[in-house]
């Protein structure tokens, strides 16, 4: 089964790469995403979870973690265990591609989040996603599954991408393009 996961550096177009790439398909998806609100530029910020296919909220159940200046990050595993396993659980149900955006070491306390995605790394439903390049540990076991191409997104590649992701994507769905 095709699953592609994108890795690259921060602020590189990871999360716009997979955008652009549901912007060309005419697929029902699901899975989740997390972002920084508005305060994304403040030292001190949350870091959210919604259903990738849920349009933001800020609000205060959806918070996975917070950052402070001149303190590690806190991270919120339950969360993670209970929101993110429920959206992925729930794109496992109805959705033809699930989307992961992205995985990395706040949720290395978040052992049924984990399992969750790497079950459905083990499944039939195409996955779309980013790992935080700089995230050691648990994602390591993404990076090398046997599943998973990883794809190392750029300044060079991020514009051409999504047009080829969606092709490839098509084609593991059973979607014919027509010209």
């Amino acid at each position: 089964m095709m699953h592609i996961l994108l890795t690259g550096e921060i602020q590189i177009g990871k999360s716009t790469v997979i955008k652009k790439t549901l912007s060309l398909l005419n697929l029902p998806y699901g899975g989740f995403c997390t972002y920084f609100g508005p305060d994304r530029a403040n030292p001190d910020r949350y870091l959210y979870i919604n259903d990738a296919a849920a349009p933001p909220s800020y609000g205060a159940l959806h918070v996975v973690a917070r950052f402070q200046d001149s303190a590690m990050p806190e991270a919120y595993p339950e969360r993670f265990n209970t929101l993110g396993v429920q959206y992925i659980s729930e794109a496992r149900q109805k959705a033809r591609l699930i989307i992961l955006d992205e995985c990395g070491s706040l949720e290395w306390k978040a052992d049924a989040f984990q399992n969750e995605i790497l079950s459905t790394l083990e499944g039939s439903i195409p996955v779309l996603g980013v790992i935080k390049l700089s995230a050691s540990g648990w994602v390591d076991k993404l990076r090398h599954h046997p599943n998973v191409t990883l794809i190392t997104v750029d300044q060079t590649n991020r514009n051409t991408l999504p047009p080829l992701l969606s092709g490839m994507l098509n084609n593991a769905c059973g979607i014919v393009q027509r010209i």
